[in-house]
């Protein structure tokens, strides 16, 4: 399996909001940019057949229609799985129609089928088995994925019992790290410090940046814990 991370920044960062491509054709959430970037670096959309929403705050979900009228315009011929927390086609429905009245209606159903998630859902995607793990993120669901028992993902998240679920059973876990000191909203480096302490054999990739987060843990230097930018790409083993 390789991932690439598109994104690893938080709202407020410089570089792309968070986002993974995994093999090519399954991506982990469409936040603002994130399509632009993968037609400018030469991404076939066409090749994309899943999208996995790990919540819908704005910087995850802004650009799903940029993706919905480019596979358009490039001739799609089948139905996106939408995996995403529930209700969220009739949220999203809500969105365009303050945006676009229903102009997207036709859109949604041509290319879209919406698979509700909750808690320790499992889905295949073409032999690849994803199990979702809720996580603490006020105020919305939100949720992280274990993939095949190899590879992890903590969408946005404080330090809380889901994400201690989705690291055991990991090798590699790609985790928001959005402040030096975490909150109720999203893990810091004193929480990611915890963890690397807890885990010592797990591998840490860490997203979702504030820019003076990214700088902090580059001069930390921290042990098992990668700090990379956008377009980084790694494989695990399966």
């Amino acid at each position: 399996m390789e991932v690439t991370i598109l994104g690893t920044g938080s709202i407020y960062a410089k570089s792309n909001c968070a986002s993974l491509l995994i093999d090519e054709h399954i991506l982990v959430d469409v936040g603002p940019g994130i399509i632009k970037y993968l037609i400018k670096n030469n991404y076939d959309l066409l090749k994309i057949d899943n999208i996995i929403l790990t919540h819908l705050h704005t910087d995850h979900i802004l650009d799903f229609p940029t993706f919905i009228v480019n596979i358009d315009e490039l001739g799609a011929k089948r139905v996106i799985n939408i995996y995403a927390p529930r209700d969220t086609k009739i949220k999203l429905l809500e969105l365009l129609h303050i945006l676009y009245g229903d102009w997207f209606d036709e859109y949604i159903e041509n290319y879209c089928k919406f698979i509700d998630i909750d808690d320790d859902y499992v889905f295949n995607i073409k032999g690849n088995e994803f199990k979702t793990k809720e996580v603490k993120h006020p105020g919305i669901k939100s949720y992280g994925f274990i993939v095949d028992n190899g590879f992890s993902i903590s969408g946005d998240t404080s330090l809380c019992e889901g994400v201690r679920d989705i690291i055991k059973d990991a090798k590699v876990i790609v985790t928001d790290c959005s402040f030096i000191k975490g909150n109720d909203y999203h893990m810091g480096i004193d929480d990611i410090q915890k963890l690397i302490c807890d885990y010592p054999d797990k591998t840490f990739i860490l997203t979702h940046f504030r820019d003076e987060t990214k700088n902090k843990l580059k001069d930390m230097n921290l042990k098992n814990i990668l700090v990379v930018d956008d377009g980084y790409s790694f494989k695990v083993e399966e």
